[in-house]
């Protein structure tokens, strides 16, 4: 009863805590926005050419399967930071000094993230209904059966989302932004394995996202009403349109499916649990011991002898900077901020990195703007994303802030460093490019090139924080250069590019950043 009360109170701060922020309220605007989308069309879910009447059992599944995938894919990016909050606020070396036992606070770290995205789920739920009086098709609401798709489907999902960001929070290489890529491909990897392989797809009941479950239920239904039903299943917009409409009543929720559902919410605690085994509990010694020796040494090495009790200490003079010192290099600026960016990396970093420089020498234009260059740039993701927010991160701005003219200094060099970095990962692309005559391509690469450091800067100098760009650049690569949809494809792997449009985009962006940085100057 004890360690009941202790995940409570410990889940419920954290949970008041989170709720306050700017970015909670940015993540509900876009829930409402969902359900707009919903409500005017431009978000249905639809079996090929055919879907079902708008009554409380489609809607809810509807809406239940919306929120699956957007807090889903994005609520761990939401909820993960938790405990490295309390790492750098010092409140966990506060907490590692009482009673409180590493599973316990995971337990309430979890429980906390839990609460957040299901505080999101409720107002999604809360859309759908408007959805469907919008609708007008079916004005009878059945609380149940709307709920049913909400209560199975998307709290365990959301139960185990809350697990996976404590696990990632524990695991060191996972803790920062690698840890982000990888749950972002894993989640985009995950639905298609259990849509395609025949094998998964006979375990419905525990696919955490619930769509095959939900296309299955629908599919034995429409087919029913129409016999060249075809197979397909849309969340998203129809394209082609709506021919034809049924009565879909829910799923039937068999003891079977009510099981293998709640098989994923134990998992999601056996996660957590599982995750404290990692847990250094915010003792410094057990990570990195030999760095943390190594920086013990230096210090100690570097120390100054104490001065005589006897001594007297005499009173500093200090005289102004004269007209030499004042000089700045723009150069020296930037070398030092392409440092900046290429700091710590490993040399298998910079051996995948000329592979990826190799093989887009090594292939024609074709399959280097489809299928090499995507590759090669993402993965320098984590470079770029240290652009605009690399003060705030290390706690330096107010040194950085206060030197001589930062704005028109600093920023400028960190978006050029950030260009560079492209140009070195693409120079096999553009020699490519040069040599097959492409000149489509190799604009296209530039034009590119330009594009993501502008959008790095502008989110790091804007949110304080790498995540922000991660977040975005993904979801754009993803989008835009892998699945063929002209308007985000900034490389240029399936049209031109449009730089047209990226590089006016572009120049805002660092107009935008410029503005922003402006404006932490002035607090």
């Amino acid at each position: 009863m004890k360690s009941a009360r202790i995940i409570f109170h410990l889940a419920r701060a954290d949970f008041y805590e989170r709720i306050r922020r700017y970015s909670f309220l940015v993540m509900l605007l876009l829930i409402l926005f969902l359900g707009y989308q919903a409500a005017i069309g431009n978000l249905n879910l639809s079996l090929g050419q055919y879907r079902g009447e708008f009554n409380s059992a489609w809607v809810g599944a509807m809406m239940a399967l919306i929120g699956a995938m957007f807090l889903g894919w994005f609520g761990f990016f939401l909820v993960k930071g938790s405990v490295a909050r309390d790492r750098e606020t010092g409140v966990g070396q506060i907490m590692a000094t009482t009673p409180l036992t590493r599973p316990l606070y995971l337990l309430g770290k979890w429980l906390s993230n839990f609460a957040v995205l299901m505080a999101m789920i409720t107002v999604l739920a809360l859309a759908g209904i408007v959805v469907q009086f919008w609708k007008g098709e079916n004005a009878q609401i059945n609380l149940i059966v709307f709920l049913a798709p909400f209560f199975y489907i998307v709290l365990p999902l959301m139960a185990l989302v809350a697990a996976i960001a404590v696990l990632f929070e524990t695991i060191p290489f996972l803790q920062g932004g690698f840890g982000n890529v990888v749950y972002f491909i894993a989640f985009v990897m995950f639905i298609p394995l259990f849509m395609e392989n025949d094998t998964l797809a006979k375990y419905t009941a525990f696919e955490p996202v619930g769509i095959n479950l939900m296309a299955t239920e629908m599919g034995r239904e429409v087919t029913k009403f129409y016999p060249d039903y075809n197979g397909s299943f849309t969340l998203g917009d129809s394209g082609g349109g709506i021919d034809g409409t049924f009565l879909w009543e829910g799923v039937h929720w068999t003891s079977d499916l009510i099981l293998g559902r709640l098989t994923i919410f134990i998992l999601a605690i056996l996660l957590t649990l599982f995750a404290s085994i990692f847990f250094d509990r915010f003792d410094p010694s057990r990570s990195k011991p030999r760095r943390i020796k190594n920086a013990q040494r230096n210090v100690s090495d570097s120390a100054p002898e104490p001065a005589s009790t006897s001594q007297t200490l005499s009173t500093p003079h200090l005289t102004p900077l004269n007209t030499a010192a004042n000089r700045f290099s723009f150069f020296t600026v930037l070398i030092a901020e392409l440092k900046l960016l290429l700091k710590g990396q490993r040399w298998w970093w910079y051996a995948i990195a000329g592979g990826f420089i190799i093989a887009c020498y090594s292939n024609d234009s074709a399959i280097v703007r489809e299928i090499i260059l995507p590759m090669a740039w993402v993965w320098p993701i984590l470079i770029w994303s240290a652009i605009g927010n690399r003060e705030i991160h290390n706690n330096v701005q107010q040194m950085t802030f206060s030197s001589a003219s930062p704005l028109m200094r600093q920023l400028p060099a960190q978006w050029l460093a950030g260009f560079i970095v492209t140009l070195l990962i693409s120079i096999g692309a553009i020699l490519r490019f040069i040599s097959d005559g492409d000149t489509v391509g190799l604009i296209a690469l530039l034009s590119g090139a330009v594009f993501i450091p502008s959008l790095a800067l502008a989110s790091g100098v804007w949110s304080g924080t790498s995540k922000l760009f991660e977040i975005l650049y993904m979801v754009i690569w993803y989008v835009g250069p892998l699945n063929n949809v002209p308007t985000l494809d900034y490389m240029g792997s399936h049209n031109n590019g449009r730089p047209e449009f990226f590089i006016p985009f572009s120049i805002a962006l660092i107009s935008f950043a410029l503005l922003g940085r402006a404006k932490q100057l002035r607090s």
